[in-house]
């Protein structure tokens, strides 16, 4: 019996979703640029019987099939299974064509890791009054079918898992620090015409490789790197400071000596 949808399904989902939830004139992201999980995993024929749009004709694969979830924010989630006469299995149906229709993209190597997480989140797994760590689906630690878990917070911050940007502590701070000199000399700019956005670079890196800078793979890091020295060097400040002479920016081997520990 299937009691869940697959992760090559909602790798699928979440590929067409684009990162955007699907309720239209929505722009929230499924996945924060800082690897924060904010969408989930609605069914549009419910799976339990005392659930929205519950069809009792449907067999257990069908209702975790691909043709009958939808990827929401979970404001509208909440919206669209408070008034299931409103928003009826038709009406999501559609609204998810005409999501992905606009939405839609190639699937990329980290959608596989926000499948992994999105079913987390369908588990239902969170913790009351916890100080310490939790372990789900982890070899070596105690396992269970079901857990249920009632989070004091709405959102979940997701730490970097190995084999990512994130996880390499020297890695991370460098694109830190290259997103921060980025944003103190771009926002120096007196010409600017618009009001200066502090997260747009992030969601800049986002686009462009296709997830949260610190979830890529450890491989990607000298591509993102290049691309925010490229980006520091295009403002204004850091070209004066080259008819200067001046140098904007530290390379990797230099901050690494630079910030290295004294015990190290």
């Amino acid at each position: 019996m299937i009691s869940e949808p697959t992760e090559k399904t909602i790798r699928r989902l979440f590929a067409l979703s684009g990162n955007r939830c699907a309720f239209p004139g929505c722009a929230l992201p499924l996945v924060e640029s800082v690897g924060t999980i904010t969408g989930e995993i609605c069914h549009i024929r419910a799976k339990s019987k005392d659930g929205p749009r519950y069809d009792g004709s449907q067999t257990e694969e069908d209702r975790h099939s691909f043709e009958n979830l939808i990827l929401l924010c979970r404001r509208h989630h909440k919206v669209v299974d408070s008034e299931p006469d409103v928003y009826s299995a038709e009406a999501l149906q559609e609204i998810k064509s005409i999501h992905e229709g606009v939405a839609v993209r190639p699937e990329q190597a980290t959608d596989g890791f926000f499948a992994k997480l999105l079913l987390n989140d369908l588990r239902r797994v969170s913790v009351v009054n916890n100080s310490g760590n939790v372990a789900i689906n982890s070899p070596g630690t105690i396992q269970a079918q079901t857990v249920n878990v009632r989070a004091s917070r709405r959102c979940v911050t997701i730490s970097a898992p190995p084999g990512t940007i994130g996880a390499d502590q020297q890695a991370s701070r460098y694109v830190q620090h290259l997103i921060k000199r980025y944003n103190e000399f771009a926002s120096a700019d007196k010409t600017r015409r618009t009001k200066f956005s502090f997260g747009a670079l992030s969601s800049n890196i986002e686009s462009r490789f296709g997830g949260p800078w610190k979830l890529l793979p450890a491989e990607r890091f000298e591509a993102v790197c290049e691309y925010l020295q490229q980006r520091i060097a295009k403002t204004i400040l850091a070209k004066q400071n080259h008819v200067k002479g001046i140098r904007s920016f530290s390379s990797y081997a230099e901050f690494q000596l630079k910030n290295r520990h004294p015990n190290e």
